[in-house]
């Protein structure tokens, strides 16, 4: 079973976690409610908080600048292609705490690759089905 790939500017570039590992490791259940064009959804999610996923493996952070930290974004591609950059500040829950997730089951439904669901935004526009990499880099 495929994986998500973690790569870019992070401890251990390459790692790749399964579905069932990040499945072991999901909160839930959450309830999300979210619009798009053509439709109102109200689902019911379980995953991984993407900042406690990074932390994990680990940030490349430098000792200068002063909170080089925040300097990070993540790249979310999903196999389609499509994409959606976070910002680090906006992920940690000292400062932005958006709790971006990476969903692996959906509706109790487990997924064949995690989503990332937005739970605190109202379009979802930023949610990105088929998650299959998250490539960290340093703004600048």
């Amino acid at each position: 079973m495929a994986g998500l790939t973690v790569t870019g500017a992070v401890q251990a570039p390459g790692t790749t976690v399964s579905i069932m590992d990040l499945d072991a490791d999901a909160q839930g259940p959450m309830h999300v409610h979210y619009v798009t064009r053509s439709c109102d959804r109200m689902d019911q999610v379980h995953g991984v908080v993407v900042h406690s996923l990074l932390s994990r493996i680990g940030l490349a952070v430098r000792d200068e600048p002063k909170m080089d930290h925040l300097m990070f974004l993540v790249l979310v591609s999903g196999e389609d292609g499509y994409q959606v950059v976070l910002s680090w500040a906006e992920l940690d829950p000292e400062f932005g705490a958006c709790s971006a997730v990476l969903a692996t089951r959906y509706n109790g439904c487990r997924l064949e690759l995690p989503t990332l669901v937005m739970p605190r935004d109202g379009r979802g526009s930023r949610y990105v089905r088929l998650v299959s990499r998250l490539h960290v880099m340093r703004a600048g």
